[in-house]
């Protein structure tokens, strides 16, 4: 078989109307009902990846220090029945067990809701972007409070640095990729 007498690539058959649209030099691919494939969807923003995930963490923390100040506030009678607690603590007035447990319920449920806010932004929810900027404002004056108020550990001064840090990136992140959360195409988990 002789090869020089073949083309280097076989060319498709013209057919009775002529050249197809893809043999015609300079043919608009657009034109003949041709297109090019649709662009992936562009992924998450790392800044939202890294913000959902802080508040994850956050609010794990709250809701664990929540539900440690419940418990306290529902046994508060128990344990003052403990001499070496009763002894720690001293004379308390009556309504600080109410106040633990209403205070406890409050971290659970802001915990609760940073965990939500979270997820359903990791999952492309436009309600939970809007869930954590709220959030995140409340966890930012939270952390300014706390900072200005008088509390002079330095476990207390670094927390509080890292709780209006959070929010504040939070903040940020989530205010800047509306974008992506408003987008209709691509998959929602």
């Amino acid at each position: 078989m002789d090869s020089s007498n073949q083309p280097p690539h076989p060319t498709p058959d013209p057919g009775p109307d002529g050249p197809t649209p893809a043999a015609s030099p300079g043919a608009d691919p657009q034109a003949a009902g041709w297109a090019a494939p649709p662009s992936p969807s562009p992924g998450r923003p790392g800044e939202v990846t890294a913000a959902s995930i802080g508040l994850i963490v956050l609010g794990t923390i709250f809701a664990l220090f929540g539900l440690a100040c419940v418990l306290a506030g529902a046994l508060w009678d128990s344990l003052m029945e403990q001499p070496e607690f009763a002894d720690q603590i001293g004379a308390v007035p009556d309504g600080f067990a109410t106040l633990v447990l209403v205070l406890g319920v409050i971290l659970l449920t802001w915990g609760v809701l940073e965990i939500l806010a979270g997820s359903f932004a990791l999952a492309r929810h436009a309600w939970a972007r809007i869930a954590a900027i709220i959030l995140g404002i409340l966890g930012v004056l939270a952390g300014l409070a706390t900072l200005l108020g008088g509390n002079s550990t330095a476990f207390g001064v670094g927390f509080s640095a890292v709780l209006v840090a959070g929010h504040a990136f939070a903040i940020w992140a989530m205010a800047s990729s509306g974008r992506w959360f408003s987008r209709d195409e691509g998959p929602r988990a």
